[in-house]
């Protein structure tokens, strides 16, 4: 019921953020042309390389969260949110730091590569990342409402953010001074720090005082050490920084060689094809607690993943499907005709698409301890290998060249070794039939809990 709502709010999010991406893109690139534009693309997706701001330690606090018999009087939770928000605060200054170091050596011009060109375009960099890093250190919000199985309003809080970037970009571009279209990404920033905000109030409605107790506790380590996160924290953190390198890290190396016109292709279809795969995330990743229950009380049963995996990866399938009749008209309509995205590129980000959508079940199938570690190595290799093959297929190929490369290495090294792993280790991941009790369920959490081998 929980992956029904979810896909439901996904679905009603996804439509409102494709209306507003298709406004934003006409807007800017109607008024501040192609250069501001492949530029507002590149800094947008800057979060994506970072999408690990936990160092993967709020996988804990999901399955504690799952598992908990209360969320607000858990000793053992309370302790693994402290130490997560410790976590998070320690990277987002990292990340600071090194926004600082990139600004001040000039390196945000080789980050951007082409889209540099665009004046104050090392600047809107600056200032974006460190308001990002200020949303970020609150970032367990997510965690905690979807371990309660509150994902939906996950969905919906983070829905805002395409309507309040649309408002905050028009505001800008009605300023009416060029000095403005280097800093067109504020309204994304800026959006997501405020959903982070009401994030924080939602998730402490449903956990209070648990939330409360972590702030208070966060900067008094010696008084209140925490809980050992970081045994699943560590593959965690290995999977979360192999996302980013493998979906968001080639958008930068086609930028390298590619012009304003292409790196403008990319971000139009990116805005239908990443729009689809954050429904399927946002379906699959409701089945990661799912699972979880099921198996603690050994409920897993039928066909697993597999099936859910077929109708994920047929469901790409469709919208791809789709995109390849109405894919010119509707990118043609939305660009003002400044922008031409041909067939090839429709299929080459239906099919990273098909298949990101078929890994979703799977993985989110061992999201146990030893499924997670597992996960590490194939992950890690999937994203090196798409960032190799894209340096060599993103000159020759062009837009095509990065999205292809994904999608074989996924492929290869993900789907099927995920596949084969969970036939290999059925007993364990199905779980025994046996009958549902607290006491099963409890016994189950605390075989899970971090620290138990």
């Amino acid at each position: 019921m929980s992956a029904l709502f979810s896909t439901a709010a996904r679905v009603l999010t996804m439509c409102v953020s494709l209306v507003c991406g298709v406004l934003s893109a006409r807007l800017v690139i109607g008024e501040a042309g192609v250069g501001p534009y492949a530029l507002l693309s590149l800094l947008v997706a800057l979060p994506s390389l970072i999408s690990f701001s936990d160092l993967g330690a709020g996988a804990v606090v999901v399955n504690a969260a799952a598992t908990s018999p209360d969320i607000r009087s858990d000793a053992r939770l309370t302790g693994l949110v402290t130490t997560v928000v410790r976590v998070t605060l320690l990277f987002a200054g990292t990340v600071a730091l090194v926004d600082l170091a990139l600004f001040v050596t000039g390196g945000w011009h080789l980050v951007l590569g082409s889209a540099a060109a665009v004046p104050g375009a090392e600047t809107a960099a600056f200032v974006c990342v460190l308001i990002f890093c200020v949303s970020i250190s609150m970032g367990v919000w997510q965690r905690i409402l979807l371990g309660l199985g509150r994902n939906p309003i996950v969905i919906l809080l983070q829905g805002m953010i395409s309507p309040l970037s649309l408002l905050i970009v028009w505001l800008l571009l009605d300023a009416g001074t060029s000095s403005v279209r280097a800093f067109l990404a504020l309204g994304t920033f800026l959006a997501t720090l405020v959903v982070a905000l009401c994030g924080v109030v939602v998730a402490d409605r449903f956990s209070n005082p648990l939330l409360r107790t972590a702030a208070r506790r966060v900067l008094w380590r010696r008084r209140y050490p925490g809980a050992r996160v970081m045994d699943v924290g560590w593959p965690m953190f290995a999977q979360l920084l192999a996302a980013p390198l493998s979906l968001a890290l080639p958008r930068y190396i086609l930028a390298q060689t590619a012009s304003h016109q292409e790196l403008a292709q990319y971000a139009l279809a990116g805005q239908v094809f990443f729009a689809v795969q954050a429904l399927i995330g946002a379906a699959g990743v409701t089945l990661w607690p799912a699972f979880a229950r099921a198996r603690a009380a050994g409920g897993v049963t039928r066909g697993g993943p597999f099936l859910l995996s077929g109708l994920f990866a047929v469901a790409a399938a469709a919208v791809t499907a789709i995109m390849v009749v109405i894919g010119p008209w509707f990118f043609s309509i939305v660009s003002k005709d400044e922008v031409t995205v041909g067939i090839p590129i429709v299929l080459a980000f239906g099919a990273m698409t098909v298949v990101q959508a078929a890994l979703y079940p799977l993985g989110m199938f061992i999201m146990d301890k030893p499924g997670i570690r597992f996960q590490v190595a194939p992950a890690l290799l999937a994203a090196a290998s798409t960032v190799v093959l894209s340096v060599f297929a993103a000159p020759a190929w062009g837009v095509v060249g990065p999205l292809l490369s994904n999608a074989v290495s996924v492929l290869i090294i993900q789907v099927i070794p995920f596949a084969v792993y969970i036939r290999r280790n059925r007993v364990r991941l199905y779980g025994p039939a046996r009958p549902v009790t607290i006491e099963a369920t409890q016994e189950q959490a605390r075989g899970d809990a971090p620290g138990s081998d």
